[in-house]
């Protein structure tokens, strides 16, 4: 999975930095408390097959939930790095009516810039089926790999909008031909609660 191997040294530099992104009294349990999260997100896809545009709409319902708990000298950093699984049902509209469905599990680092605003990025991979047949990739079982980032906006203590990018790139690691690969980016938005 060469994308999550990409994003792997730009999470760790984050959460290894220095003193000017850690405080010892963090302001509010989105800052250094351990919580859960769970979200509603939507989503417009835009990718290219030999059939046409691609353009799958993103239903995605993501848990997250935060590592501090489990790894202690995440305590006093003001960041926050979560663990989550997204499931999802896409459906879509080009070339033809198809539809792809599965699960993801993966890493997000959220950062606070001020109390209502914090941005984020995210890595995941996972199993997935796909309706779509093309000349390039063989349909049925694949593998979802996404990077993204974006932000949240806290209308309260705790509850966020979200506004996101995403690319994914979806193929079945050479286990059937043809394997091309379909490559997608997603405008994303959302609601999450933080318990």
């Amino acid at each position: 999975m060469p994308i999550a191997r990409r994003l792997f040294p730009f999470l760790c530099l984050i959460i290894f930095l220095p003193s000017p992104f850690v405080h010892a009294a963090a302001p509010d349990y989105r800052q250094a408390g351990t919580y859960k999260e769970s979200a509603f997100i939507s989503g417009i896809g835009s990718g290219k097959t030999h059939e046409g545009d691609y353009q799958p709409v993103l239903l995605m319902w993501h848990l997250g939930t935060d590592l501090k708990k489990y790894l202690p000298w995440l305590e006093k950093h003001r960041g926050v790095l979560s663990f989550f699984i997204e499931t999802q049902f896409n459906p879509s509209h080009n070339p033809d009516e198809n539809f792809e469905f599965g699960v993801s599990p993966g890493l997000q680092y959220r950062y606070p810039f001020t109390e209502k605003l914090s941005g984020y990025l995210l890595v995941g991979a996972g199993p997935h089926y796909m309706s779509l047949v093309t000349r390039e990739q063989e349909n049925g079982f694949i593998f979802s790999d996404t990077i993204g980032g974006g932000l949240y906006y806290f209308l309260k203590e705790n509850f966020a909008l979200n506004l996101g990018y995403r690319f994914r790139h979806m193929s079945n690691a050479g286990l059937f031909h043809p394997n091309g690969g379909i490559n997608t980016n997603f405008i994303t938005f959302g609601y999450a609660a933080f318990f």
